[in-house]
């Protein structure tokens, strides 16, 4: 029991820190998540060769991602665009929730598609730079890409879902670092969370990766948070809150040795769905009337109450 006292004193004096000094990120994410592992992809962007631990945006790098790389799109109010609906890597995400079985034979690419990991930057840095369509220009000069090319045009369109995703209290958030990012899931879930993440063994083909469904393991049916990577100068997340999911781990083995633990989610309510988002598109269903649930990539990180 004293331990537990000690334990619980411990992260109090931590956060009080955090509230009037800048503290490593990996401190702060154990702080507010105290029995929470940090996801990998999480892990992957702290790691990444940029100076994290200066407060200054002066001698802050940037990476910028493959501008090819599809970044599926979840948002429930969206219709698909003919992109999407042509693209076999992003249909192919899609299943209905009883449709996936032990033994069952699929084809999907779920690895990251680049070797860049945009790299997470101090909140500080963050907050100086506001994601914000009237600095657009100067986010274009900070990142060094061209107002006319492909980045910018990406950039722009993260800009924008950001600005419409900018209240914190609401059940959508664009995080710009990682203490955000947490401060955002433990604010809707509380702070009994598991991270859970998709992860992959092996280089997966180009195209469609052929796997064997070797195990569906049900975890939970509750509410989640759901995190997915932008396209940005350094590590943003489109955080949401997602009611009435059903989380699965899905094990898989593939040709050429790779293997991948993957996270399944199932959205058991799709009646606000838009009638024409890709999942009613891929599965010849309409919103409401069954389940829709799909694979996430390894660069999303879903969040689960315990």
């Amino acid at each position: 029991m004293v331990f537990h006292l000690l334990q619980a004193l411990a992260v109090l004096f931590l956060v009080v820190v955090v509230g009037h000094a800048a503290v490593d990120p990996e401190i702060y994410f154990k702080s507010v998540l105290p029995n929470t592992p940090m996801p990998k992809a999480i892990k992957d962007s702290l790691s990444n060769d940029i100076s994290i631990n200066t407060n200054h945006k002066e001698s802050t790098s940037y990476v910028l991602s493959d501008p090819n790389q599809v970044f599926p799109n979840y948002k429930y109010n969206c219709e698909a665009t003919p992109e999407q609906i042509m693209d076999k890597k992003t249909s192919a995400l899609f299943f209905l929730e009883n449709d996936l079985h032990a033994g069952k034979t699929i084809n999907l690419h779920i690895s990251k598609d680049t070797t860049a990991t945009p790299p997470f930057v101090p909140r500080d840095v963050a907050e100086s730079m506001p994601i914000a369509s009237n600095k657009l220009q100067d986010i274009y000069k900070e990142f060094k890409v061209k107002p006319d090319s492909i980045e910018a045009k990406l950039v722009k369109e993260t800009v924008n879902e950001c600005e419409m995703a900018s209240n914190k209290d609401a059940d959508q958030y664009c995080a710009a670092s990682l203490e955000s990012m947490v401060d955002f899931v433990a604010s809707k879930l509380g702070k009994r969370v598991k991270a859970m993440e998709t992860r992959v063994v092996g280089n997966e083909s180009r195209s469609l990766q052929g796997y064997k469904v070797e195990e569906v393991k049900k975890l939970n049916g509750d509410d989640g948070v759901v995190c997915h990577q932008e396209y940005y100068g350094y590590a943003v997340y489109f955080c949401h809150k997602t009611p009435k999911i059903s989380a699965y781990m899905v094990s898989l083995v593939g040709e050429n040795n790779v293997r991948a633990k993957a996270t399944f989610l199932c959205h058991e309510d799709t009646s606000s769905w838009s009638p024409k988002h890709l999942a009613f598109i891929v599965l010849n269903v309409k919103p409401g009337t069954s389940a829709v649930c799909h694979f996430l990539l390894e660069n999303v990180v879903a969040w689960v109450p315990y």
